[in-house]
């Protein structure tokens, strides 16, 4: 879907190029003649409605526009930041200052406009989003787990069995039904302890390959590398969305879930 018109003058008006040219034409009618003036005037409307209308430069600013979404990580941060444990925020900020190393605004020229560079930062920035996302997963199984006792639901299990031989035919029933319950809760359990894992060793790796990455990009030691080992990650947390969608969610069952994000869970 295109961008409204207004999009692509704002973009080519505020091209450095451009305004070279209105101070140069601007110059010359202060200096020479108005007429200059007038002359820059048209040809700047002229430049303007060529640039808006080529279907090259649309595509190019459409482009812009996306990278800005994708990079706004900020604001997935705002959104979940209240649901993330202290551990969690720390571990997260220090990698939004590695982030910062590679932003338009702390490397030269020639770098930002390396093709790899750029895809380097949308990767970047989805790496970011991706460990949010678990950061949130983490400090809710954490919660889930604390709030429960393995060792007295073993047991209460231990217990109602040991009475089963001495109950009645009818509260045998009940009781072997409250059993089914509490051996349930605590595969629950394990099975939380054991995504809680899983999830804590996918974060480390988004840490590691990010330092990895950053150091790499703004050395410009191996930017196609660097590309590689973020797209082997981003591989690896898609099969991971795909575990998730095959799992029966712990937490779910228990107090529910936002939808804002799916919990990477193990295959059965």
């Amino acid at each position: 879907m295109r961008n409204p018109f207004g999009t692509y003058l704002k973009h080519a008006f505020a091209n450095q190029y451009n305004y070279i040219a209105m101070a140069l034409f601007g110059g010359l009618g202060v200096l020479l003649d108005p007429g200059w003036l007038m002359i820059g005037g048209g040809l700047e409307l002229l430049y303007l409605w060529m640039m808006a209308s080529n279907p090259r430069y649309m595509r190019h600013v459409d482009s812009l526009i996306e990278d800005e979404k994708a990079l706004n990580y900020e604001a997935l941060r705002d959104k979940l930041w209240a649901q993330i444990e202290l551990e969690q925020r720390d571990n997260y900020r220090a990698l939004e200052q590695q982030a910062v190393r590679i932003s338009a605004d702390e490397l030269p020229r020639n770098l930002q406009d390396d093709p790899f560079f750029q895809q380097n930062r949308r990767k970047v920035a989805t790496l970011l989003a991706n460990y949010l996302r678990m950061a949130v997963a983490v400090t809710r199984y954490n919660r889930y787990l604390d709030s429960a006792d393995p060792q007295k639901i073993t047991e209460n299990i231990e217990r109602l069995q040991s009475e089963l031989g001495e109950a009645s035919e009818r509260v045998v029933g009940i009781k072997k039904k409250n059993i089914e319950v509490l051996q349930k809760r605590l595969d629950k359990l394990e099975k939380a302890k054991s995504n809680l894992e899983y999830l804590k060793a996918q974060m480390e790796t988004i840490e590691d390959t990010m330092h990895l990455a950053v150091d790499q990009i703004t050395t410009q030691s191996d930017p196609k590398g660097s590309s590689m080992q973020i797209d082997n990650l981003l591989f690896n947390l898609q099969e991971t969305e795909l575990i998730a969608q095959e799992m029966e969610s712990v937490l779910e069952l228990e107090d529910g879930l936002d939808e804002s994000f799916n919990l990477p869970r193990e295959r059965e």
